[in-house]
């Protein structure tokens, strides 16, 4: 028989200003971090972007995808069942329900890991100190609400290289769609849109 978990909302609702606080004072020790090592960490994002680019082109040159409507950043949610913050790309045609050959890689942001464990031991810390014997359904409930503070930092950084994003795209020399778009998010459910192809053809339209 399935255990049922009593659930105590008031414990996030408790940590609240903890999970900003911590937050903001790791956000000031990351961009520390991105100021004394831009170069090192746009390496290593770009180096998964450029692995899911190389199997996208070669799947092209054997005629097994077509040209690339997609290239999708999403949240490895399942990562956080080992403490990671993580994020899939995807290289999708326009036939993407379809594919039976994937054109994937994953960014493991490592230049975050250190900041989110250190910030989720003071915040179940807290929680212990505040709320009698916590539970480990109830530290994963705390790990998840905090991992959204990191995903969004995720999705300004993508937003901020999005132009060199597209730039590798470019350069990866894979076959691309007129309706080309970068998005952040799940191309079946919420996304962003970060980069439109069909867009910016439209404006250099209108500008001749």
């Amino acid at each position: 028989m399935e255990k049922i978990h009593q659930q105590r909302p008031e414990i996030i609702q408790s940590l609240q200003n903890n999970m900003e606080k911590l937050f903001q004072n790791s956000c000031e020790k990351i961009q520390t971090e991105l100021n004394i090592n831009a170069e090192k960490i746009w390496d290593d994002f770009q180096s998964p972007i450029n692995r899911c680019l190389d199997k996208a082109k070669e799947l092209q040159h054997q005629n097994q995808k077509g040209s690339i409507q997609y290239l999708v950043f999403s949240i490895m949610q399942y990562g956080l069942c080992f403490d990671r913050i993580e994020l899939r790309i995807d290289a999708l045609d326009d036939g993407f329900y379809l594919d039976t050959q994937e054109a994937s890689a994953h960014y493991y942001a490592d230049f975050l890991q250190d900041f989110f464990h250190k910030d989720l031991e003071s915040l179940y810390k807290k929680a212990s100190e505040q709320f009698i014997r916590i539970q480990h359904y109830e530290q994963v409930q705390i790990k998840k609400k905090y991992a959204e503070y990191y995903y969004s930092l995720l999705f300004h950084m993508v937003k901020e290289l999005i132009d060199l994003v597209y730039e590798n795209v470019l350069d990866s020399g894979i076959s691309i769609t007129e309706r080309f778009k970068v998005i952040f998010g799940e191309y079946m459910d919420n996304a962003v849109i970060l980069h439109d192809e069909e867009a910016d053809n439209e404006i250099l339209l209108n500008r001749d």
